[in-house]
C-alpha cells in the first residue's frame, strides 16, 4: 500500500488525482478508466478538505482486478449520499463516487495526524471486508444516518474516518 499525505491547500485535489494515476500501473487500471479514478479521488479529497480538518492521508493499493484509493482525515462524521434536486449547488460528491465506483464504504480511523489507523480486516485480494457490526457494513452504507462530527475524541476510540473507493479494471 502506498501512501501519501496532504495539507489542507488548495492544491491537495489535484496533487491526489496526479499522484492516484502516476502510482497505479497500467495494468491496474487501464488508461480508458483512470479519468474515473481521478474524478472519484478528486470528489473524496474535496469533501475531506471542505468537511474534515486537519492533514489527510490518500492511500493507495492495487492488483489485477483494479484499486483501492482511501481517504483518511480527522472528522469522524460520515459522507451522506444525499437526494438530488435541479437547483443544487453542491452535494454530489458522494452521489458521483456512488455512480462511478464498483464499491465505496468507510471505516473508523484515527485521525492521521495521530499515525494509526483502525483499519478492517482484508481480504485475500486486499478489499476491505467490514464487520457486520461495524459502522458501513450494510450492503448500501450510503443510505444509512450517519452520526454527527465529533470535535474532540471520545477516549481512546476512532476520531476520523477513511472513505474508500473500490474501481474494477474494467
Amino acid at each position: 500500500m502506498e501512501r501519501l499525505t496532504l495539507t489542507e491547500h488548495l492544491t491537495a485535489a489535484r496533487m491526489a488525482r496526479h499522484w492516484v494515476c502516476e502510482h497505479c500501473p497500467e495494468e491496474h487500471l487501464p488508461e480508458a478508466r483512470r479519468w474515473i479514478a481521478e474524478l472519484l479521488t478528486h470528489e473524496l479529497v474535496a469533501n475531506a478538505l471542505a468537511h474534515g480538518h486537519g492533514p489527510l492521508t490518500l492511500s493507495l493499493t492495487h492488483d489485477a482486478e483494479g484499486i483501492l484509493v482511501g481517504i483518511s482525515d480527522s472528522n469522524a462524521a460520515i459522507p451522506a449520499l444525499k437526494e438530488q434536486t435541479v437547483h443544487a449547488t453542491s452535494g454530489r460528491g458522494i452521489a458521483i463516487v456512488d455512480a462511478l465506483a464498483t464499491a465505496w464504504g468507510y471505516y473508523p480511523s484515527h485521525s492521521p495526524a495521530e499515525e494509526r489507523s483502525e483499519v478492517p480486516d482484508w481480504d485475500d485480494g486486499g478489499w476491505p471486508v467490514l464487520d457486520d457490526d461495524r459502522p458501513g457494513a450494510e450492503e448500501s452504507p450510503a443510505l444509512e444516518t450517519f452520526p454527527e462530527a465529533r470535535t474532540s475524541p471520545a477516549g481512546p476510540g476512532p476520531t476520523g474516518k477513511t472513505v474508500w473507493f473500490h474501481l474494477a479494471t474494467g
